[in-house]
């Protein structure tokens, strides 16, 4: 009994001893290991850290270099200091002849270059500005006169305010035409705009003159002229002769042919054209001091219409 005490305790305690041999072996190779790896993570940490580092100070040292070379190089050319050149600068110069531009005659030609460049935006910018104001006003302006259209009859009465006076007639060298009108008058209203783009035509060359019907004070003008009928276009000539009369609204060739053959006919250094009474006389052309006893000769116009005078020729003159 007591042996198979004594062999049991035995065993318990070798098996003891193995396990406790075998807990250092593994604690031993656990040191190792960690050991040898420590060294690997450590040595790849620095290299991590360390890589950027250098090429950041290899970069800043290069920097550091290059800028006191380039400064020296524009100092030198400031200077006047022959500097060393390209080998397309020394190409250009050995076989053509051209001389490398230094960096004050290239700062120069950029500073140039720029001041062109400003000008020409600021033209552009300018046009730009213009040509928006020009649409703008041209738009405002079409705006106005849709919202406020000139009727015929309110140009007809600045026709007449801006009318010549009949004293007019015959005394200035130029044709002139009586235009006989009434504000009730539609053909008056229709023939408006053409006689006014005419009279803007022929403003330094022909007289116009504007007569009311309506007004009381118009009356001996209209039994002078023989109107019947309004819109009446009397047409005379630079002598202060009535050659026609033109009645309603009439085209604007017909009224240029006519004025262009009281012009022409006007164009005689302000002399008269008269015709002698005795008979077998030529005509000959005097001062208006001496056609005593004479008659006035007609001015051959493209178009007429109604002769006022036609039973009254002596009439055919007239002078206010």
């Amino acid at each position: 009994m007591v042996v198979n005490v004594t062999a049991t305790v035995a065993m318990l305690s070798l098996l003891s001893f193995q396990c406790y041999s075998l807990t250092l072996n593994k604690v031993a190779s656990m040191k190792c290991s960690s050991q040898s790896i420590a060294p690997t993570i450590e040595g790849n940490f620095h290299r991590s850290i360390l890589m950027p580092v250098s090429l950041k100070s290899r970069t800043y040292l290069h920097l550091t270099n290059s800028s006191p070379s380039s400064s020296s190089r524009n100092d030198e050319s400031e200077s006047g200091i022959e500097i060393e050149l390209t080998p397309q600068e020394r190409i250009l110069k050995e076989a053509l002849g051209i001389e490398p531009e230094t960096q004050l005659e290239k700062r120069s030609r950029l500073e140039a270059r720029q001041k062109e460049e400003q000008t020409l935006e600021n033209k552009q910018r300018i046009n730009v500005v213009v040509a928006l104001l020009s649409f703008v006003a041209a738009i405002l302006n079409y705006g106005f006169q849709y919202t406020h259209p000139v009727t015929s009859l309110a140009l007809l009465s600045q026709m007449q305010v801006e009318s010549s006076q009949l004293n007019v007639i015959g005394t200035n060298g130029r044709p002139t035409v009586v235009d006989f009108w009434a504000p009730w008058c539609e053909n008056c209203k229709v023939a408006a705009p053409t006689l006014h783009a005419i009279e803007d035509e022929y403003r330094d060359r022909v007289n116009f003159v504007m007569v009311n019907g309506d007004l009381g004070e118009s009356w001996p003008a209209i039994e002078r002229f023989g109107v019947d009928a309004i819109p009446h276009l009397a047409l005379i000539t630079a002598d202060g002769n009535v050659e026609t009369a033109l009645i309603g609204p009439i085209p604007r060739t017909v009224l240029r042919a006519d004025l262009d053959a009281l012009i022409e006919a006007s164009k005689m250094d302000n002399a008269i054209v008269c015709e002698s009474v005795n008979p077998g006389v030529e005509d000959v052309t005097v001062a208006a001091t001496s056609c005593s006893q004479t008659k006035w000769m007609s001015v051959n116009l493209p178009y007429k219409m109604y002769d006022a005078f036609r039973n009254r020729p002596d009439m055919r003159h007239v002078q206010f």
